[in-house]
């Protein structure tokens, strides 16, 4: 396998992992390399010379938008709404929780916040009470000892600095018990935009926290391709090159342009990567997948 191949090979690894996809169903596209055959001799007894490499570069179909859809907020999964292949549209459920749980955290978190605002309130009151006393000793210095002076103004120190950590406290406990009611407010989880599901993580009845994934939603018909580009042939291109992009397993010719070219060469490729916009016809679309390997040939003319 020539040096090109394997870093072609690296780099679709790579645009792989940045899409998301499973490595395995990539790299299962990708053909083993093949030892080269001698060249067959000619009339004259000469070998017949070899022919050119094909022009070209390897990519990978990604879509343009990928994200794993979170839970809000802590709870069990009453229902999910989506299965893997589904389409849906912004704003559809994904899924819904049994808040309960979340209702229990709540309930707690305001005790606690009630508490907070008691201990600040006893707090206020001694801090009041220590000044009160130290200013009395203060006004009238000559019926005191030195010791009860310091003593007063070191207790109004004291209480000043409980106040605060007591009024910390509270304000704590205040904000916990606002992010549990906008997380109860969120228990049904919808799609942030128009697409499909790729994958599904979480099935009805499971107990979920904040930040769990539940299903990777992919934008539906926005496919793209990323490719790797040697650096030499990158510098000769331009935003707006017109390609051809060819699905291997398929064997798909589809129209496609030059879209975002990458300022740098990628460390671990020696590559640069691109960004390709498609044109596929409508009965073309249907037939695409995210992970499919493909070649990529610059047009003339």
């Amino acid at each position: 396998m020539s040096s090109r191949r394997l870093a072609s090979c690296l780099a679709l690894a790579l645009l792989a992992t940045a899409a998301g996809c499973d490595r395995r169903n990539v790299t299962a596209e990708i053909p083993p390399p093949v030892a080269p055959r001698p060249a067959a001799p000619t009339a004259t007894g000469s070998p017949e010379p070899s022919p050119a490499p094909r022009q070209g570069w390897i990519g990978v179909l990604v879509a343009r938008e990928s994200v794993d859809v979170k839970a809000d907020s802590p709870g069990r999964l009453r229902s999910m709404h989506v299965s893997i292949g589904d389409a849906v549209k912004r704003g559809d459920p994904i899924a819904t929780l049994d808040t309960s749980l979340a209702a229990q955290d709540l309930e707690m978190a305001r005790s606690a916040m009630r508490g907070a605002q008691a201990d600040e309130h006893r707090a206020a009151d001694e801090l009041a009470e220590a000044r009160a006393r130290d200013e009395r000793r203060q006004k009238n210095p000559d019926f005191f000892s030195k010791e009860d002076l310091a003593q007063a103004a070191l207790q109004a120190k004291t209480a000043a600095s409980a106040y605060e950590v007591a009024r910390s406290r509270t304000a704590e406990q205040a904000t916990r018990v606002r992010q549990l009611e906008t997380s109860l407010s969120r228990n049904e989880i919808r799609a942030p935009f128009d697409g499909r599901v790729a994958e599904r993580f979480a099935d009805a009845g499971a107990v979920v926290d904040p930040g769990t994934r539940l299903v990777r939603l992919i934008s539906a018909g926005d496919l793209l391709v990323r490719a790797a580009v040697p650096p030499e042939e990158a510098r000769r291109l331009k935003e707006g090159d017109a390609v051809t992009v060819t699905v291997r397993t398929l064997g798909l010719r589809i129209p496609g342009t030059l879209q975002r070219i990458a300022p740098e060469v990628d460390a671990a490729s020696q590559m640069v990567l691109v960004e390709i916009h498609l044109a596929p016809t409508p009965a073309i679309e249907g037939r695409l997948q995210t992970g499919l390997v493909v070649d990529v040939v610059p047009r003339q003319g």
